[in-house]
């Protein structure tokens, strides 16, 4: 079973405020239904503006199962959410509450902060160390999780789309970041 994801832009960055089971069929229909919506927004590699709605269809990897997400105004996200995604008004209004989102988004960037400082202490693994204790420290630090978050979203279609507006140099370094993910994995899996 699928899930559709819903995100709401903060600060350049996308909070997730909702996920709902779906199946693939009636998830593909309704994404493909929100798209021809004369108010969906076609992202073409612009920055996120606060407030904007995205939809995702993903699997229970992560994994988005549609070439496109939905991306609304936050104008037009309320209606456009019940029309396609047939989601209450009640919980329509809980999700994009302003209070609602602020707590998210501070509760995303304290997770984010301690994920990160988990990554800092991995890397600052001694030489000296014992090769037992810091493979005890990568557990810790849980960098299997990050690499194979980065690799999905490598893989994404919006960061496929954004990197192809960019310079070659940074194409070319995004794939060379993208081979050194699954060089890690390889390694860490001979561990």
């Amino acid at each position: 079973m699928a899930l559709l994801v819903m995100q709401v832009a903060v600060s350049g960055e996308l909070v997730e405020v909702f996920e709902m089971p779906v199946d693939d069929v009636d998830g593909h229909r309704m994404l493909a239904a929100a798209n021809e919506d004369e108010r969906v927004i076609h992202p073409s590699g612009q920055a996120l503006e606060d407030g904007e709605v995205w939809i995702d269809l993903i699997d229970g990897e992560g994994e988005t199962l549609f070439d496109q997400v939905a991306c609304f105004h936050r104008a037009d996200a309320s209606d456009a959410l019940q029309i396609h995604f047939g989601m209450n008004v009640d919980v329509v209004k809980d999700c994009l509450s302003k209070s609602n989102i602020a707590s998210l988004h501070t509760r995303h960037r304290l997770a984010a902060q301690a994920y990160f400082r988990k990554v800092d202490r991995l890397v600052d693994c001694s030489l000296v160390g014992s090769r037992q204790s810091n493979r005890r420290r990568a557990g810790d630090a849980s960098v299997m999780d990050l690499v194979i978050e980065l690799r999905r979203r490598l893989d994404g279609v919006v960061t496929q789309l954004a990197l192809s507006e960019l310079p070659t140099p940074v194409q070319v370094a995004a794939q060379q970041l993208k081979d050194a993910t699954k060089s890690y994995v390889g390694a860490v899996q001979r561990l």
